[in-house]
């Protein structure tokens, strides 16, 4: 009997400023029988990128409209079955074993479990089935936000795992403000999606109550907490919401009414809620841990984690593992003067690839030696996401974690990049930090990065501080950067600020104002 053939595969991406990214993505899924990638605007590489890989790059645009830009991407695709993966993410798989799997399908829409590679700080490594493979005449996208994959008008819809795969997503933080921006963003497009919807317009109670819940869930991401919790008790009690939507928006709502002070008793009752809808306790317990840690009880937080096992994955595919809520733990043992254990579990979590909190947490929770101690056996993948999230708090704790990280590993170019994005204080304690990193950098042939000559011509900066780090990168380098704005900086000084500045200059840079 010959063997049936390989039905084809087209991976889909939309994208947009994702150069950091997107050849790590692409190379993972180099094996598919074509790549379409769409892009709606971008301003860096991401074409320049995408063309390495594939020559079907759309130089499409951006309509505040994810499910449309999906679907403009699928009008591309010419394979049987569409991948869907995002520009910060890797699809990890055996291929024939993939293929093999899809000659014979007991299903359509084939769901594929989604992770974080690292665990940024903030965000505990929660694993999400979703749809990634279908076939192409059956799926399309539905919805401005959160978009979904449905059934097209007439087609059947049947939903099984796809095994031996995953899908791991970079797990970078964004930033505060980044994050911020990003959930403001959120609430706008879900607000206009729930404007042109409804069941007077003939949609379906489902599809309905999917954008009341991404309403109520960027509602919530935004602080309008009282508003979020209306919301979703008129869609719990509406009853059609799809189970896995109201997995999603029942661990949200619980962390929502914990947050707001006077509120446990709706926290918990949401936990239950996602108990009944899971069906595994599991994930309620993980979600009482951020509950109990958000109401500052460290003893509840820690009976919580031991309802957690060490690693477990359920009938949809979904991992959960104790390391991955480390951030709790090490929190509740600091809390609880418990420093040695603190310690060894922020370790265990690092070497399980999960960063247990931000540079300002770390030093409150162990300490500066402990931070040291922490940082020195770090594997690669979590050094390089601590390095990313120390330049985004404009805090002296993320300097202060960065420095150390350099001391212990000098010529990481990682790190070393990173510290040319700090920002110093404007004083002379700022500039002897610039100085410090000055000299790591030049001394690993970054001269281009120089934070003395950054300082000297950053437009935000006081001229007082512009001038004294140009004087010393003049004095110290004989940058040539440095004169122009040395004299510019001069140039700019207040009459009152000179004889105090005529000193300074004349202690970092001997004789070298008075020369020049």
């Amino acid at each position: 009997m010959a063997r049936q053939p390989d039905p084809t595969i087209s991976a889909v991406l939309i994208v947009k400023d994702e150069e950091d990214y997107l050849a790590r993505c692409l190379e993972s899924v180099r094996w598919v029988d074509e790549i379409v990638v769409y892009d709606t605007g971008s301003s860096d590489r991401t074409v320049e990128i995408a063309r390495q890989f594939t020559d079907t790059v759309i130089e499409g645009y951006w309509n505040d409209d994810f499910g449309d830009a999906r679907n403009r991407a699928l009008e591309h695709a010419t394979g049987e079955w569409i991948l869907q993966v995002d520009a910060d993410e890797t699809f990890e798989c055996e291929p024939r074993r993939v293929r093999r799997h899809l000659r014979e399908p007991r299903a359509n829409f084939l769901t594929v479990t989604i992770a974080a590679r690292v665990v940024a700080p903030g965000a505990a490594d929660t694993p999400v089935a979703s749809i990634r493979l279908f076939r192409r005449a059956d799926g399309t996208y539905a919805g401005a936000l959160h978009e979904q994959v449905v059934n097209r008008p007439g087609r059947p819809m049947v939903i099984r795992p796809l095994p031996g795969t995953s899908i791991r997503h970079a797990g970078y933080s964004e930033g505060p403000e980044a994050m911020a921006e990003r959930a403001y963003r959120n609430l706008e497009l879900a607000q206009r999606e729930l404007e042109v919807a409804g069941p007077s317009r003939g949609e379906r109670p489902g599809g309905y109550a999917m954008k009341q819940a991404n309403l109520a869930r960027s509602l919530s991401a935004v602080g309008r907490t009282d508003e979020a919790l209306e919301l979703a008790e008129e869609i719990h009690d509406g009853g059609a919401l799809a189970n896995i939507a109201m997995e999603l928006l029942a661990g949200s709502m619980a962390l929502a009414a914990a947050r707001k002070s006077g509120r446990p008793e709706l926290a918990r009752t949401w936990v239950d809620r996602l108990a009944a809808v899971t069906g595994n306790r599991v994930w309620a317990d993980v979600v009482l841990v951020q509950v109990a840690a958000s109401e500052g009880s460290a003893e509840r937080t820690l009976d919580a984690l031991d309802c957690i096992p060490a690693t477990m994955v359920d009938a949809l595919g979904r991992r959960v593992r104790r390391a991955d809520y480390a951030q709790y733990e090490v929190w509740a043992l600091w809390k609880l003067g418990r420093a040695a254990e603190a310690l060894s579990t922020a370790q265990r979590a690092a070497r399980a690839g999960v960063l247990p909190g931000g540079p300002r947490e770390l030093m409150t929770w162990l300490g500066e030696e402990g931070v040291r101690a922490f940082i020195d056996a770090l594997p690669d993948d979590v050094w390089q996401v601590l390095a990313v999230v120390c330049t985004q708090e404009d805090h002296q704790d993320g300097r202060a974690v960065l420095g150390a990280m350099a001391q212990v590993r000098p010529t990481d170019l990682a790190t070393l990049l990173c510290g040319s994005r700090l920002s110093f204080p404007h004083d002379l304690a700022g500039l002897e930090e610039a100085a410090r990193w000055s000299a790591r950098q030049r001394g690993a042939g970054l001269a281009e990065y120089c934070p003395l000559v950054a300082t000297a011509t950053a437009a935000d900066v006081p001229a007082t501080q512009r001038a004294r780090a140009a004087a010393l990168a003049l004095f110290a380098y004989d940058d040539a950067r440095a004169l122009p704005a040395l004299e510019a900086a001069l140039a700019a000084v207040a009459p009152q600020d000179e004889p105090e500045l005529a000193v300074q200059l004349d202690v970092l840079a001997p004789g070298l104002v008075s020369h020049a």
